[in-house]
């Protein structure tokens, strides 16, 4: 990538440089997007023209989409300024709980890289379809499938020079008419600490994670086709010393299985499809193993577990759709000093979070119009033990706080409903309209409900505030606008989209006023701590993907995307909200050679949360360079990611949490300086 210094001469630079990304160029596909009638999908293939080691990393190159970066490993989807659990995010069809209180292992965390085939965003309003809470979009990751009469492969190596980053991965399918047999792997690492442009590391960045899991198929169908089967899955990820500077501890291991079985069937022209998941997943953090904490500061472990359960049946037939989804899950966390045997502290204790919802969906075509109407309804429950603290005798606040909690009714139990509309009108063969309307509504976090002591346990918002739940907070209720428009001729590929959302009761930390909470979290070194409560706010916005073919070997392309977020009822803005960007490219393909030229401009922020003490960020733009050989069985790609070694800062990487390191404590996390990559396939 080539990096420079000013946010408008990058801008100037970007405009200049566009490419398309041919479909038939897996290796160097960008941006793919096609439309079911008038539910809008962006795809993008998991080979994206950089090596990564979170297939998260490729959101950017989505529209609207972004991704907050917490680490290396550690990455959270962001859809148009909502992210989270807000955005319903799928691996392999399932939505299943994590361990971390704190998103370390996030649901794109699970996705095998040598086994994804791609990554699809639902663009603009998700459809009550696409999963039980979708009021900040839907990301689903594609995974291979065990496939019948086949015997096929890959084995796949990339190696990153900055931070020494290696991944190596293979799969196998073999199948016969009735069975199928998918195995895959995924082993990565990274020796050293990342560096930014200036050479300074950003530490810890290191890590070591493998995945390993498999699928077997058996075909239902008497007829020799495999539109009936029933399959079996297993996934066993395990990552052990990772870093994540934007948060107060590193991973210490992630130890977690996966069991899923899916069948899809026919009954009376009614295609029936479901799935049962189930995950088991173990955590350990802390806080002085990868990083060096100051003699003054307490040392910290954090065992944390998860429980889940993720369940689906859909059935549908001509233009009707209708399905039955649950989720259930149990979470614990303990915090604990080695140091200090007798200090323990219930973070969470026996929480459990639990959603059934139904929909029903018709989408038909009448005259130039195509339509699309559904609707969702949810119940939520959750609820959680007794907690306990250490030194609740010996702090009042602690104590005041313990007592209150454990006296409280926790048991909470709401219902909520989704209404969706999306229209596209035909105008010809290259143009089309699209509305879309909807109102939708989401539940609290555990954390944002059970956070009982002033903590930084908040599922990732890497702001470095402490912050404290409220059991009773109200469901999101979102009301959601989008217009926008296609266009496609022999040479050029326009889709640009305009959005609005209203967002009554959303949820944000604002300041604590409570006495016991502000002096236990004086206690712990911070003076302004926040509580979880119900506020009101805005997002509005437009992204715009376009491709336009200069002759038979060059394509330009452009994704550009603004988003503002900003609260109604005080003068002050969202946090973490991706800044103004834009990327263009210059695509080159002759025979099996590709080469190109992407240019990236990040706009500075300074909309930013004074509630919750967010700092500005500056503007900087980026070049990548990237050159591939891609035949039938063989493909050997390189490339140069910030070609010019600039030195930036993510507004969507948090601030340093991380004390005796090049670093400033608090410190925007920088980006990445130059870093040479190398990947090779084989085929067969």
């Amino acid at each position: 990538m080539i990096t420079l210094r000013h946010s408008y001469l990058a801008l100037a630079i970007s405009s200049l440089l566009a490419t398309p990304v041919v479909a038939n160029q897996a290796a160097f596909e960008i941006i793919e997007v096609s439309g079911s009638h008038l539910t809008d999908d962006s795809t993008i293939s998991r080979e994206a023209n950089v090596p990564v080691a979170d297939i998260s990393s490729l959101l950017s190159q989505l529209p609207g989409a972004a991704v907050n970066g917490n680490g290396p490993l550690t990455g959270i989807a962001q859809y148009r300024g909502l992210f989270g659990d807000r955005v319903n995010t799928q691996v392999n069809g399932v939505t299943l709980a994590g361990a971390g209180p704190n998103a370390m292992d996030t649901p794109l965390s699970y996705a095998s890289l040598v086994n994804s085939e791609r990554l699809e965003m639902s663009r603009g309003i998700a459809p009550v379809s696409a999963g039980t809470n979708t009021l900040g979009g839907s990301v689903k990751v594609v995974e291979s499938q065990a496939r019948f009469d086949e015997f096929s492969g890959k084995v796949a190596a990339r190696y990153q020079h900055n931070g020494e980053q290696a991944h190596l991965g293979a799969k196998t399918n073999f199948g016969t008419e009735q069975q199928a047999l998918l195995l895959y792997g995924d082993a990565l690492q990274a020796n050293a600490n990342q560096q930014t442009g200036a050479g300074i590391d950003i530490a810890p960045t290191t890590y070591d994670k493998a995945i390993v899991g498999g699928q077997y198929r058996f075909n239902l169908s008497d007829k020799g086709f495999d539109d009936e089967s029933i399959a079996i899955d297993y996934q066993h990820l395990e990552t052990t010393n990772a870093g994540t500077p934007a948060l107060p501890m590193d991973i210490d291991f992630i130890r977690t299985d996966r069991v899923k079985l899916e069948g899809q069937h026919l009954l009376n022209n009614w295609d029936i499809n479901w799935h049962l998941a189930y995950s088991d997943a173990r955590h350990g953090m802390d806080n002085f193993s990868e990083r060096v904490k100051n003699d003054t500061a307490s040392a910290r472990y954090n065992n944390a577990d998860s429980k889940s359960i993720d369940g689906s049946v859909s059935i549908a037939k001509a233009a009707w759709l209708f399905g039955l989804d649950t989720q259930w899950s149990q979470h614990d966390s303990v915090i604990t000093d080695p140091t200090k045997p007798m200090f323990k502290v219930d973070n969470f204790n026996g929480v459990t979070d639990n959603t059934i919802s139904a929909f029903a969906q018709w989408q038909q075509d009448i005259d130039q119009w195509n339509w699309q109407l559904g609707g969702r309804v949810k119940h939520y429950q959750t609820d959680a033990d007794a907690v306990n603290h250490s030194m609740a005798a010996s702090m009042p606040a602690i104590k005041v706080l313990m007592d209150r909690y454990n006296a409280a009714d926790r048991s909470q139990s709401q219902t909520g409903v989704d209404l969706v509309v999306n229209g596209r009108y035909q105008v010809d063969e290259s143009l089309s309209w699209i509305v879309a309307a909807a109102r939708k509504q989401d539940s609290a976090s555990y954390q944002q409900r059970y956070l009982w002591v002033p903590m930084q346990s908040t599922g990732g918002l890497a702001d470095g505030r402490t912050y404290v739940g409220q059991m009773d907070l109200s469901l999101e209720t979102a009301y959601q606008l989008e217009l926008g428009a296609d266009y496609q001729d022999n040479r050029l590929q326009l889709s640009p989209r305009l959005f609005w959302q209203r967002i009554d009761d959303y949820i944000q930390g604002v300041n604590a006023t409570d006495k016991a909470v502000i002096m236990a979290a004086q206690m712990m070194g911070d003076s302004h701590p926040l509580q979880f409560a119900n506020v009101d706010a805005q997002l509005y916005g437009m992204d715009i993907s376009a491709r336009y073919r200069l002759n038979d070997q060059l394509q330009l392309d452009m994704l550009a995307s603004y988003v503002r977020g900003e609260r109604r009822d005080i003068d002050d803005n969202l946090y973490r909200i991706a800044p103004p960007n834009i990327t263009v490219g210059l695509n080159y393909q002759r025979g099996a050679w590709l080469a190109r030229v992407e240019a990236l401009g990040v706009s500075a922020q300074h909309k930013v949360s004074s509630t919750q003490q967010e700092l500005q960020t500056s503007g900087y733009g980026l070049v990548n360079l990237s050159l591939a050989y891609d035949a039938d069985l063989w493909l050997v790609k390189a490339g140069v990611n910030n070609l010019f070694d600039t030195e930036y800062q993510e507004h969507l990487g948090g601030y340093n949490r991380v004390a005796n390191s090049q670093l400033a404590l608090g410190e925007r996390m920088p980006g990445t300086g130059i870093n040479a990559w190398l990947i090779g396939e084989y085929r067969f």
